[in-house]
């Protein structure tokens, strides 16, 4: 293909923007109190701060649909939302609230439970209450339930327990709560401790000791709450058995003159979920620090993660014998295991060493072999794969390529250097942009075969493309200030740019608004997925807490997809209509650009690069504003009580 070159013209794309008609006013609200912060969640809760207290919004007409004066003064960085759940969490004078955002009511007050430090929260749909761990008022261990309905106090469990590991909900009305020292299958409505057992022998030896071996419980409790540690919780997918995974210091690590090397192992505790009694008397042993497990043909596939060299096995859940290499040793791979894909015959499995390169395998399953006469080194990490008829598509954080798991080959002769963010795809054609290139290439997943589909893409502002995106008539390609469309016959169906504003921090409301659309999006497409964690990366960069909300978004539909309770029924329903949303907003996108001093957010089509509407944020260099990404609307801060509202 002759290579041409896609220049934008920025005077012509910049004059056009005075000939749109600005975005009319859905609301104004003068709320008679100062406005310090305004905030919406991931779920669509519009929130305002104020001196006399918190002030829910409906993001739709702007009335108040509550007030919340016990929080004066509250800042914005105070007030979080509870992972994927509704709730927002107030931290105020080292004590922590839960706020329901439909009634602005309490729902947990962490003073009246008697809880002085939460290190855990858990919201529970099933069985409608927020389980919390941490320290109690006399500095003890202590695991909470309470309502969702009314914010009581459900139940208490106050004995040191250490560190709690996981929570799983079981049914309707149990629970199953798994801590380094014990694990608790609760019954939620009353309390009742349906059983409970000791994850370590450790335990049962300190109870031999009476009193010292408490006074030996009760340190060893409070030292867990500043050690990091590492266990995990696996659910056996068709037995009704689960097991508690734990990483510890080996005890054949050695001292030399050049210092004391150490080295671990992990101990896989296995339990019937029925009634907590233990499969096997001694935990299973697995040199190495803790990585992957699969469960194969009802056995366990441990793939450990040691920067050096580590070693793959499967082993029998009844005997807890190795079956996999000599003498049922395993099978020795180049550093750890970090990622694993499942085939139809085995495991795709991908490892890092302790100088950072990355290796993949594959495991015959049924064989218990590495059919590769050598693993495949990649550059950089693998996010995205997939099995093709020409092998299997991966794309790692630096390029893409395809592996005949045959051989264990690549099959293109040179990796295709790009990102996860920048890759998409329909059901016969992949789709890339090549950054050594500046092209958009093309992939044909049946034969594997690529070629360039665009010619060289120039992007004005100094800036790089950050995301692709398959739509009806084309490729399109975008960063904050550019977008070009490309037609599936390699032309170029637009270019458009809007000058960036000069003053980088106004743009992140408008950054986090988007990511979150994304994340919507990313829950229903394989392709936007990559987009989803590439923004979601995108926020965290620039805010910690932005990013937290935003990865918890996809996991909200899992959660509230069977729920029965009244808060759990608003909180589906609302997801849903915001997931429903997304059709309509991914059609265009939003740019933050500053002509003449003046501060605009434009609509732009993502079919036609069409500027479709605009909102004057004025001149001032740091406007308040936030939008809600899914929806549209964009809250204005136009005086110290007032907000405008406006909707795309």
């Amino acid at each position: 293909m002759i290579r041409t070159r896609f220049l934008l013209i920025g005077v012509v794309m910049l004059s056009c923007l005075f000939a749109e008609a600005q975005v009319e006013k859905l609301w104004e609200n003068d709320f008679s109190k100062t406005i310090n912060w305004q905030k919406v969640s991931s779920l669509g809760h519009y929130v305002i701060g104020t001196n006399e207290g918190l002030i829910g919004v409906n993001p739709e007409t702007g009335q108040i649909v509550w007030n919340n004066n016990d929080f004066g003064q509250v800042t914005a960085d105070q007030v979080q939302q509870v992972g994927s759940s509704p709730l927002f969490s107030i931290n105020q004078n080292n004590n922590v609230f839960m706020i329901d955002p439909y009634s602005g009511k309490v729902k947990f007050n962490s003073q009246f439970a008697g809880v002085s430090d939460i290190r855990d929260q858990f919201v529970l749909y099933k069985t409608n209450g927020i389980l919390i761990s941490g320290r109690n008022s006399s500095n003890g261990d202590i695991i909470m339930m309470t309502s969702l309905e009314d914010g009581k106090v459900m139940w208490k469990i106050e004995e040191d327990y250490g560190r709690l590991v996981t929570v799983k909900e079981l049914n309707n009305s149990e629970v199953l709560v798994v801590t380094i020292f014990y694990n608790y299958r609760v019954n939620t409505q009353s309390g009742e401790i349906v059983w409970k057992n000791d994850v370590s022998e450790a335990n049962q030896q300190m109870k031999k000791l009476g009193a010292f071996g408490s006074l030996m419980k009760e340190a060893a409790s409070n030292m867990a709450q500043d050690i990091e540690f590492n266990v995990q919780f696996y659910r056996h997918p068709t037995k009704d058995i689960f097991f508690v995974a734990s990483e510890q210091e080996s005890q054949s690590g050695f001292s030399s003159s050049s210092g004391t090397t150490v080295s671990y192992e992990t101990n896989y505790t296995g339990f019937k979920l029925s009634d907590g009694s233990r499969i096997w008397k001694d935990p299973l042993v697995a040199k190495g620090n803790m990585g992957e497990v699969y469960f194969y043909e009802d056995n366990l596939v441990v793939m450990p993660n040691d920067p050096g060299n580590s070693k793959i096995n499967l082993y029998d859940l009844n005997s807890q014998e190795g079956m996999w290499g000599k003498k049922g040793n395993g099978l020795k791979i180049k550093g750890g295991i970090y990622s694993y894909v499942p085939t139809e015959d085995g495991l795709l499995m991908v490892s890092k060493n302790a100088s950072g390169k990355n290796y993949i395998y594959y495991l015959d399953l049924a064989q218990g072999i590495l059919t590769f006469d050598k693993p495949l080194k990649i550059d950089g990490e693998m996010r995205i794969s997939e099995n093709t008829p020409s092998g299997l598509i991966y794309v790692t954080t630096e390029e893409l390529n395809i592996l005949n798991t045959s051989t264990g080959s690549a099959v293109l002769d040179k990796s295709i250097v790009t990102n996860p963010s920048l890759v998409t795809q329909d059901d016969k054609t992949l789709y890339v942009y090549d950054f050594k290139e500046g092209v958009i290439k093309q992939l044909d997943k049946a034969t594997g075969k690529v070629s360039n589909l665009s010619g060289e893409i120039d992007f004005q502002g100094k800036e790089s493309p950050e995301n692709i995106e398959l739509r009806s008539d084309g490729i399109l390609l975008s960063s904050s200030q550019n977008m070009t469309l490309i037609s599936f016959d390699g032309s170029a169906k637009y270019s458009k740019y809007l000058e960036a504003p000069r003053e980088a921090g106004i743009i992140r409301a408008l950054r986090y608004a988007q990511a979150v659309r994304a994340a919507y999006i990313g829950a229903a497409s394989y392709a936007a997925s990559a987009v989803y964690t590439a923004a979601a990366e995108d926020v965290k960069n620039e805010d910690a807490l932005a990013g937290e909300i935003v990865g918890g978004v996809g996991a909200a539909y899992g959660q509230l997809g069977d729920a029965a309770t009244d808060f759990a029924k608003k909180s589906f329903e609302q997801a849903s209509a915001r997931f429903k949303a997304t059709k309509d907003a991914n059609g265009y996108t939003v740019i933050l650009t500053q002509i003449d001093k003046t501060n605009y957010l434009v609509k732009v089509d993502k079919n036609t690069g069409e500027e479709i509407g605009k909102i004057n944020l004025g001149k001032d260099k740091a406007p308040d504003y936030e939008m809600d990404g899914v929806t549209g609307t964009v809250f204005y801060k136009t005086a110290s009580s007032a907000v405008t509202g406006y909707k795309f």
